[in-house]
């Protein structure tokens, strides 16, 4: 009877902890990862080194402001030709980064899967990269300013920037 007790309160632990078979009862490894608090403090004109805001513009940056809002938080930061800028931002979705992600890929115009969290869109003025990170969701953009050109290597720009999204997740 003991053996049997034991196997029993093995069994209501394990399902209760979401390691059975039922994949409806656990989360996906996304929503594992709990970082929400650290939207509270992050800065996003400061998350990113000299150097990787350089690759991901293909030029050296110029001025940084920060665009925060109530619903996020944002940085662009300038290429030093003036034509261009990058857009850094960072939320903390209600719905869940997961859904937040699916959503928006869904309401993009030629949105191209990543992996199974991050999608990206490359147009010929603006192209992003964006990722669910735990909680959070990240978005790094690259956008010319009007008349500043246009984008004539969509895949190297999505490219460079999924590069510095990577480095950005890593920080969130």
């Amino acid at each position: 009877m003991t053996i049997r007790k034991a196997v029993l309160s093995a069994g209501v632990v394990l399902a209760l902890a979401g390691c059975g078979d039922d994949p409806a009862g656990q989360g996906s490894p996304q929503d594992a990862k709990r970082n929400g608090a650290v939207y509270d403090t992050a800065d996003m004109c400061s998350i990113a080194t000299d150097d990787q805001l350089k690759a991901a513009l293909g030029e050296a940056p110029g001025t940084r402001e920060r665009r925060d809002t109530d619903s996020l938080k944002a940085c662009a930061v300038d290429g030093a030709s003036g034509d261009f800028y990058l857009f850094l931002t960072l939320v903390r979705p209600s719905s869940g980064a997961a859904q937040q992600v699916a959503y928006d890929k869904n309401a993009a115009q030629d949105a191209k899967s990543i992996d199974a969290s991050t999608f990206s869109v490359a147009g010929e003025g603006e192209a992003y990269v964006e990722a669910a990170s735990g909680e959070l969701v990240v978005r790094v953009s690259f956008v010319y300013y009007q008349g500043g050109g246009s984008i004539t290597d969509g895949p190297a720009v999505v490219a460079r920037l999924r590069t510095l999204q990577e480095a950005i997740t890593k920080k969130t």
